[in-house]
């Protein structure tokens, strides 16, 4: 009967818990023995090479992987609190992405050449490229994290200047059209038809003609339109928004 013998000299974990939770879900007859550092694997059955490089896909890509995405996240030049939500958004990226069988083939390509095994030296230089997709997926939802707290403080500020300046004119209606397109119009029936309507630009432009009461018919469909909750933010009790 084959065993392997495993080990890691990074991650401070259960090796045999872990083993012995993965090996259970597969089903198949095995034995742990655990000698200080090293944990021997014995599976039985003709599938033994299969089975013990699926279990060790599983170890590797989501018992150790909250491990490995953790440090990477430490690096980051955030504050503990951001750091936290772009680690809870990344594990839930990567494992929805999740390329379990090819690691399991990597794996069983290697088993079946050796009975050592240690996992943070394999994942270092044979699982290279998806250690690499973590890293990718970690700053794209760190740069998200980052654009929305930008975005937030942003309309913070521009809520506290529309408070401070006078009105300039006493009513806009703002008409959001279903194909992204925006109908403006003031108290002097002036109508105004705008094709690019991007958040800035909207926003922008209600800043600085300052009304005093603006109206919003956001015919969009959708259930959460960002041009309106912007709107709702910066202009806070001088808006009305009709859905």
């Amino acid at each position: 009967m084959p065993a392997w013998c495993v080990a890691t000299t990074e991650y401070d974990v259960d090796l045999k818990s872990l083993y012995a939770r993965r090996l259970a879900q597969s089903g198949a007859r095995h034995a742990l023995t655990k000698r200080g550092t090293e944990l021997f694997v014995t599976v039985k059955g003709d599938n033994a090479l299969a089975v013990m490089a699926e279990v060790t896909a599983k170890v590797l890509c989501r018992d150790l992987q909250y491990f490995v995405l953790a440090k990477m996240v430490d690096r980051l030049p955030l504050r503990l609190q951001e750091k936290q939500l772009v680690l809870t958004d990344a594990l839930r990226s990567v494992r929805t992405e999740e390329r379990l069988m090819e690691v399991a083939e990597g794996l069983c390509d290697f088993l079946k050449d050796t009975r050592d095994l240690c996992l943070d030296g394999y994942m270092q230089f044979r699982m290279q490229s998806t250690v690499l997709r973590w890293q990718l997926c970690i700053e794209q939802v760190a740069t998200e994290i980052l654009m929305r707290k930008e975005y937030h403080e942003l309309k913070d500020v521009l809520e506290l200047y529309t408070e401070s300046c006078g009105s300039r004119i006493s009513e806009l209606q703002l008409c959001i059209h279903a194909d992204g397109t925006c109908t403006l119009t003031d108290d002097s029936q002036i109508r105004i038809e705008y094709v690019d309507c991007s958040i800035e630009g909207i926003v922008s432009l209600l800043v600085n003609m300052a009304p005093k009461r603006l109206i919003v018919y956001d015919l969009s469909g959708s259930s959460e339109n960002r041009l309106t909750e912007a709107i709702a933010k910066v202009f806070c009790g001088r808006v009305k928004i009709y859905k």
